[in-house]
């Protein structure tokens, strides 16, 4: 399968720049495009198995929890309709990459959204049923890429435990 093909199977051809990603350092920035890394499809290619991560983080000198961190963002800026904010809320809810979206109940997830955001008031609005249906649709039709070393396993505060895997 050529490259073109295996980056539409994958959703990786949309070209967001990894700048958009929230808490992305600048000096983490550019030395990722030292190594011409610039979008999300990109870093993903790279790093999004745990193998790969330790490499670059080595190669780059670029914290390996921050560079994780990236990595999960951009793994689920493959899923339309999560931005910043979004993402940010499932983020602090455990939800921080595709295997973990695809695991919830729409209505469970969305339920608990609802009420972090009324809490915390991070977004003006809360994602619709639908978006967040959506969201779990695709993220089950989407291959997991991201892979974890034992050490990197995510953990889903008790406090925002949202559904159990």
């Amino acid at each position: 399968m050529g490259t073109e093909n295996k980056h539409i199977m994958l959703m990786l051809d949309h070209p967001l720049p990894i700048s958009k990603l929230r808490g992305v350092p600048p000096a983490v920035r550019l030395k990722l495009k030292g190594r011409r890394i610039t979008t999300c499809a990109q870093l993903l290619l790279a790093a999004a198995k745990a193998e790969q991560r330790a490499i670059l983080a080595a190669a780059t000198g670029i914290d390996a929890a921050t560079l994780l961190g990236l990595v999960r963002r951009a793994d689920m800026a493959r899923i339309k309709g999560i931005g910043t904010v979004f993402g940010l809320m499932l983020e602090e809810l455990g939800v921080v990459d595709i295997e973990r979206l695809a695991r919830q109940q729409p209505d469970t997830l969305h339920d608990t959204l609802r009420r972090y955001n009324l809490r915390e008031r991070l977004a003006r609005r809360s994602p619709t049923p639908e978006e967040v249906a959506s969201w779990i649709a695709d993220a089950r039709r989407l291959p997991v890429l991201v892979t974890y070393a034992p050490e990197e396993q995510p953990r889903m505060p008790n406090a925002l435990r949202v559904s159990a895997p």
